[in-house]
């Protein structure tokens, strides 16, 4: 069986079921696969262990999947570091779904059709859930979900603007509706006017030079800049989603081309659209980079905020860059 993000609620209620025995989990929306796993523990009360997959044979995997523990409580079995080709053994283990845990294999991208992932979507007792970033549909419905949760309306202005700025990791559209929520708390409805107020919206043109420099690789200007953007009481945060932001459009743009498609063509498809005054500089990016190298600093980025909430106090985003560099990412 095959599931996209939309259709996340129907999949817990199979595996609850036990409709469903595994599940592959795969995209380059790492956020949403966080939030999902987070979530099936949570719905489903799962304790979680961990293994990397180039450790496990199919008569391990086998033993650990059916060793109950004191209580008899079901665990998720989260596999990780996959790749797209399965053997004969696991396939033979898994078919039977002979097995008391849940088991989810975990993949940091996307995977072919073909592998893993199709023997997964053909079988019955197995699932695929693929996880890519939100578009502005998939957003306007998310918003909308939300807003009759809470028993608000939001005014149609607000609706587009808010579609068209939260963009990317479903982490941080979640994040930024919670705070556009916190901040409407004592209003029924939502207007254009408390979104400008309450996100952080503000930063996609104040950090467009910021951007620029960390893609360009020039660390001195960029280090001049995250120190004007904390002058301006700008925490690293939400320079980090600044910087995610930019990334998720030029793999947008760069994939695109690699499809074949003109890169002005590509970049009038972005919404909101690139600052006219920017536009030069992001076709220089766009040649620069593959949409596989946007996609590695999108982990990163990501890995970063997490990193940042932990301890704020000791992080230092400039320090992320320089670690790129080292990393020979940049």
């Amino acid at each position: 069986m095959k599931f996209f993000t939309n259709g996340l609620g129907q999949l817990i209620h199979k595996i609850e079921s036990e409709e469903i025995k595994a599940l592959v989990i795969y995209g380059p929306n790492q956020g949403f696969i966080s939030s999902s796993l987070s979530l099936i523990e949570k719905k489903l009360s799962l304790n979680s262990s961990n293994y990397c997959a180039k450790d496990l044979t199919a008569d391990r995997l086998s033993m650990i999947a059916n060793s109950r523990n004191f209580f008899a409580k079901r665990e998720i079995i989260k596999i990780t570091d996959i790749s797209n080709t399965i053997t004969k053994e696991m396939k033979d283990f898994l078919s039977k779904s002979d097995f008391y845990h849940f088991v989810c294999f975990i993949a940091q991208d996307s995977l072919p059709a073909n592998g893993i992932r199709k023997f997964f979507e053909e079988q019955q007792h197995l699932a695929i859930l693929a996880c890519y970033f939100d578009n502005e549909q998939t957003i306007s419905k998310i918003i909308l979900e939300q807003c009759r949760n809470r028993h608000k309306q939001i005014d149609e202005e607000a609706l587009f603007y808010l579609k068209s700025h939260l963009k990317g990791d479903h982490q941080i559209i979640k994040s930024e509706l919670e705070k556009l929520f916190y901040y409407t708390h004592d209003k029924t409805t939502i207007t254009k006017g408390d979104i400008l107020l309450s996100l952080s919206q503000d930063l996609v043109a104040s950090g467009d030079d910021m951007c620029i420099y960390f893609s360009k690789k020039e660390p001195l200007k960029l280090l001049k800049e995250i120190e004007k953007l904390k002058q301006q009481s700008i925490n690293e945060v939400l320079m980090i989603r600044a910087l995610l932001r930019y990334f998720y459009n030029v793999y947008s743009v760069a994939s695109r081309v690699e499809d074949g498609e003109t890169i002005d063509k590509a970049i009038k498809s972005l919404s909101p659209p690139i600052f006219f005054k920017y536009i030069d500089y992001f076709k220089q990016i766009v040649r620069i980079y593959s949409s596989a190298d946007a996609l590695k600093y999108i982990d990163v980025l990501q890995k970063a905020e997490v990193s940042y909430k932990q301890n704020p106090s000791c992080f230092d985003l400039f320090s992320i860059y320089t670690k790129l560099q080292e990393d020979s990412i940049l």
